[in-house]
């Protein structure tokens, strides 16, 4: 007479995590969040949203710049950006660059963001128009 008992089961090899990368940037925005935040900033410039609306999200200086040039690319329809590229030295400050599609025209558009008291903050901003 023989008896079949199964072996146990073999416990599966633990894995062991990695150690955090020290040069990732702390609370990401994702490349999706980045390209939303230029498309508002898109739309403010556009003429067809307040900029008050993006008074949490920019410094002082970028604030008062964006109000400056609020309503400059009016056009009919909405903006849409057709390319964002993000680039990123520091794991506190990122950049963006962005074309954007105004109907009429293709305008350029960057962004610096910065890692500031727990949150991410538009620190500067330059778009195609003179500066001034």
């Amino acid at each position: 007479m023989t008896c079949n008992i199964p072996e146990p089961a073999r416990p599966l090899p633990t894995r062991r995590r990695a150690a955090p990368c020290p040069s990732r940037i702390r609370n990401t925005r994702t490349d999706r969040q980045l390209c939303r935040f230029t498309q508002l900033i898109a739309e403010v410039l556009a003429g067809q949203r307040s900029p008050v609306q993006m008074r949490s999200l920019l410094s002082y200086g970028a604030y008062t710049l964006l109000v400056r040039r609020s309503g400059i690319y009016a056009c009919a329809r909405s903006p849409r950006v057709r390319r964002a590229y993000l680039h990123s030295e520091d794991p506190e400050v990122a950049e963006v660059n962005a074309v954007v599609d105004y109907g009429s025209r293709y305008r350029a558009l960057a962004l610096r963001v910065a890692f500031a008291q727990h949150a991410w903050l538009c620190t500067h901003l330059e778009t195609d128009v003179g500066r001034g």
